[in-house]
């Protein structure tokens, strides 16, 4: 009779064990990630699956995903009160972390509990959160994208960078930069324990132990925590806004020992009417739409400025640094910075004659950033790696560069199809 009991008490726990362990690796599948025209899958964040890209959003579908969608609008969570920039407390103790063991992609990250944390603004809300088989999750009028660690994607992430600093001579300076994504830096604090997203910071770091030391690594966390509660992402997009932009560049410029432009010194445009990737991942989320991105512009202070691109078929056009995006349609206003993803383009400032230049390594991140390189350089090279077809150590050498900056953000870092595609590059 006891044993009889036994039984009757294990096998309930086994069925939910195995439920558990089930469910988990089904949400493990279902993130992806959205860079450009590219579609990630992503799924080693806990468990052994391979990371795998397609071409077409539209074809995309989701095997398993976060959520059962419910008429499109995914699955809730409730959270507390909503904190409005400007009237919130004056510092926040970032909660990823917090002097515990950390867990990211399987490893765990050890973070001692002397090392002060730095305190930053706090962001809450008190929307639901609905999540979708696509990886995206809004909370309010603001898409999110969840962020798992692939830690053999980041190793090999590192390694190609080792490997391209190698393959340099020893006089050129090689620039590192990793930006975050608004899940890492805008998404609610109160929220952030509900839903399974990897540390970016810890992420960052963890990369940064990777690599050689031969670059400047640039990592960009702290900079843009600083600024969380500005309009430093997109709502609707994925992208970060050209604000973000120029916090990453006073970076950049620090790094390099250069004086940055200040922002006021800019001539600004908006375009309003954007709706992003996160829109069109969302099943067209009717809050998003309610409340569309305006993209802000900030233009070269030179004047005379020309770009040169070469698209993916080999044919070559002219075009302005930032253009005029009030026709563009409401999901194509990202393009207006230096005319999109183009494998391969030139920017010069004829305003400039030393002779400076340098070679900017990047995927859809590195648009808004380009502007305000302008005025620093007399030439800069933009190759796009997910499209561009050649040697990059040749290619630094035939243009007597003496900077490359490499410019991601951190969801590359977890893709193998990504990371492979700029490992092509560099031989």
């Amino acid at each position: 009779m006891r044993k009889k009991k036994g039984y009757v008490l294990v096998l309930p726990l086994l069925c939910i064990c195995v439920g558990g362990i089930v469910l988990f690796r089904l949400d493990a599948r279902g993130q992806r990630g959205t860079l450009g025209d590219k579609i990630i899958y992503f799924g080693q964040s806990a468990g052994g699956y391979s990371a795998k890209a397609q071409d077409n959003l539209e074809d995309s579908q989701g095997d398993g995903g976060w959520t059962v969608l419910e008429s499109g609008k995914g699955s809730s969570y409730e959270a507390s009160r909503s904190v409005i920039a400007g009237k919130s407390p004056s510092s926040y103790q970032d909660a990823e972390g917090n002097g515990k063991k950390s867990a990211i992609g399987g490893e765990t990250l050890s973070v001692p509990v002397s090392t002060p944390k730095p305190s930053y603004p706090p962001i809450t809300s008190d929307e639901k959160a609905y999540t979708y088989d696509t990886g995206t999750v809004v909370v309010g009028d603001a898409g999110f994208e969840i962020y798992n660690y692939v830690s053999s994607a980041a190793d090999r992430y590192a390694k190609t960078i080792n490997k391209l600093t190698k393959t340099l001579d020893s006089g050129v300076e090689v620039y590192n930069m990793l930006a975050p994504t608004s899940m890492g830096i805008t998404y609610p604090d109160n929220k952030k324990r509900q839903l399974h997203s990897s540390s970016q910071e810890l992420a960052m770091e963890n990369i940064e132990k990777k690599l050689s030391g031969r670059e400047n690594f640039i990592p960009l966390y702290d900079v843009l925590m600083k600024h969380r509660q500005e309009y430093i992402f997109f709502r609707t997009d994925h992208h970060w806004t050209q604000l973000g932009a120029y916090y990453a560049y006073q970076a950049f410029c620090r790094e390099k020992g250069m004086t940055p432009n200040p922002l006021k010194a800019y001539k600004k445009k908006s375009f309003s009417g954007f709706l992003g990737s996160f829109y069109r991942d969302s099943k067209q989320n009717q809050n998003l739409k309610a409340k569309k991105d305006t993209m802000q512009a900030y233009y070269p202070m030179s004047r005379q400025v020309s770009l040169e691109y070469t698209n993916t078929e080999g044919k070559k056009g002219y075009a302005p640094v930032i253009a005029d995006a009030r026709n563009y349609g409401e999901s194509m206003k990202y393009l207006a910075y230096i005319a999109g993803d183009n494998p391969y383009t030139v920017v010069k400032n004829k305003d400039k004659h030393d002779g400076t230049s340098c070679i900017l390594v990047k995927e859809s991140y590195g648009n808004a950033f380009v502007p305000f390189l302008v005025d620093h350089y007399e030439t800069i090279y933009v190759i796009d790696y997910r499209y561009w077809e050649g040697e990059l150590s040749s290619f630094v050498k035939s243009k007597r560069a003496k900077e490359v900056i490499v410019l991601n953000n951190i969801s590359m870092t977890r893709s193998s199809y990504l990371v492979g595609k700029l490992a092509q590059i560099i031989s």
